[in-house]
């Protein structure tokens, strides 16, 4: 979960009342955030990503302001007109479809103000950007710039400017290849023949959407004027994300502007940002269904403004007004859980239910500790491995000829960018780990794969496996076969094996199991290639069962 290092002195400057640490822990608590250190000071929390106005000082404040009733209900925000043109031209649709900006003023922000709207920037980019893909941010000066400003999309080396954290003018293309950022998320843009820029009415570039602004416009102590801009390509989350920082900046004191974005394909003009609320009617007799309490409707409404929503009373139901940054409200159950911040989970009785529920392990839960229990009365060691794989390791190194069903899209690691298909590779790394360890070594594992399904929504389905290898100066088919057989006996499958060749096994030294016509298991040793590229110098005789396919879980 995203998380926030919270100041406990810049935290009570904010609220306007001086707090402890554990004060600050008790209120990120009861906003239902995870409390992960307390310090003298400093409280650093996580918070949910369903609630990605959370990731500042600025925000969390504004709510801590409600818990603690000085402020009550959701506040006023407005963007006033202004004559600021946003142009996107028909040429960014396949590479960025939209954008939105805004233009705050009257401010006059320190570099703390700057380091918390960053460290908001960066979550936003997480959590509803999808690492920068669905939305990226760009916060600049306005004073270096002057408006209309232009949205296209250009050719990688058709334009030049200095990036962010570099002294030298740079194309888009060695943008991607030579700066550190650039690199970062140049998969954002893979294969797309033109890149898209922002510009002003001078020429000067704003910003390289979504992977870096121009130092002309970098934010500094000072600052009192900040344009922002949100591309990507989904029109709502780009919204979302202008409206929690518009919000934030005017907590600062800021006065935000609308920009009017005019789409040139699209023959479209619309105003940014919106900032009106969203109108909700709460059910009363829902709150109380929900909560376990008969909650009379008045306090209700005062609840519901603790957690900083309007809210009154209109024929028996209750009208809530959701400010712009409240991304989370999506049913009225979302409502009900504001009311109970706004009580205090904390003032809530707890009591047990009517009928105790009896609580029991699944059937294939249980098939699986048996499973365990028999491989290690056999001498074997569980491990455990992560189903995050690695195509070179699973496939390449096992001269399985194929691409892996799951790749990852945005690896953050080379060593993680696939799912695992296999248990076998795993074991391989970590008897290929424990090398130097003494022999004979008997390793086993019982765990998810992940296989290529079309017929599902999701396009795959988890199967169990069961997995073991065994090394030693000796290791042969017989001994993982004598192992495989009391497995089978336990589980009442026949175990004729049929004899197979596998890529990784030695030739003839391999064979399948077959049940009503669908190989289930395979077993036999393992080829002397295949060692080497894991780095192992004795024999390894292994075996893997499916045993879902085998009709076991």
């Amino acid at each position: 979960m995203p998380a926030v290092t919270l100041s406990v002195d810049r935290l009570s400057r904010l609220v306007g009342v001086q707090l402890t640490p554990q004060q600050i822990a008790d209120l990120a608590a009861a906003l239902g955030m995870s409390v992960e250190e307390v310090g003298e000071a400093e409280v650093k929390v996580e918070y949910n990503p369903n609630r990605p106005d959370f990731g500042s000082h600025i925000t969390i404040a504004r709510a801590v302001r409600g818990l603690l009733a000085l402020e009550l209900g959701a506040g006023k925000y407005h963007a006033r007109a202004s004559r600021i043109v946003v142009r996107a031209e028909r040429s960014v649709e396949a590479v960025r479809p939209f954008i939105a900006c805004a233009l705050v003023r009257s401010l006059n922000l320190s570099g703390e103000d700057i380091a918390d709207l960053v460290g908001l920037q960066e979550d936003l980019h997480w959590i509803l950007g999808r690492d920068r893909r669905k939305v990226a941010i760009g916060l600049h000066d306005y004073s270096k710039i002057r408006p209309p400003f232009l949205y296209r999309a250009v050719g990688p080396t058709e334009i030049r400017f200095i990036p962010l954290d570099s002294y030298e003018e740079m194309t888009p293309q060695q943008i991607l290849s030579e700066h550190p950022t650039g690199r970062k998320y140049s998969w954002i843009l893979e294969g797309k023949e033109l890149v898209p820029i922002i510009q002003d009415s001078r020429g000067n570039i704003l910003s390289f959407p979504p992977i870096i602004n121009s130092s002309l416009t970098e934010l500094r102590a000072g600052v009192k004027e900040i344009f922002i801009d949100v591309t990507g390509t989904d029109e709502r989350a780009v919204n979302q994300a202008l409206n929690i920082l518009v919000t934030a900046l005017i907590d600062l004191g800021g006065v935000a502007y609308k920009t009017l974005v005019a789409y040139e394909g699209r023959r479209r003009r619309v105003y940014t940002p919106d900032l009106l609320k969203r109108r909700w009617v709460l059910d009363p007799s829902l709150v109380s269904r929900l909560i376990g309490l008969d909650m009379p409707v008045r306090e209700i409404v005062n609840a519901l403004r603790r957690a900083r929503l309007d809210a009154r009373v209109s024929r028996g139901k209750i009208i809530v007004e959701v400010p712009p940054y409240r991304v989370d409200i999506l049913h009225q159950v979302d409502l009900v859980e504001d009311v109970a911040i706004g009580i205090g989970y904390q003032n809530l009785e707890p009591i047990l239910p009517d009928t105790p529920g009896l609580g029991a392990l699944l059937a294939s839960s249980r098939t699986s500790d048996i499973l365990r229990h028999v491989m290690l009365s056999m001498g074997f060691t569980e491990v455990v491995n992560t189903t995050l794989a690695n195509t070179e390791r699973d496939f390449k190194w096992m001269l399985i000829p194929k691409e892996p069903d799951v790749k990852i899209l945005n690896p953050v690691s080379t060593l993680y960018d696939c799912l695992r298909e296999l248990l076998i590779p795993g074991l391989l790394s970590n008897l290929a780990t424990n090398s130097k360890n003494p022999y004979p070594q008997r390793l086993f594992e019982i765990g998810d794969v992940i296989v290529r399904d079309d017929e599902t929504p999701e396009k795959t389905r988890r199967e169990k496996h069961l997995a073991f290898v065994i090394c030693h100066s000796t290791a042969s088919f017989s001994e993982s076969k004598s192992v495989l057989e009391e497995a089978l006996r336990l589980l009442d499958i026949s175990n004729d094996l049929s004899a197979r060749d596998y890529p990784f096994f030695i030739p003839g030294r391999g064979a399948a199991l077959i049940k009503d016509g669908v190989e289930v298991c395979f077993i036999g040793e393992v080829h002397p290639a295949v060692l080497e590229n894991f780095g192992l110098y004795m024999p390894v005789a292994c075996c893997e069962l499916n045993l879902s396919k085998a009709g076991i879980i």
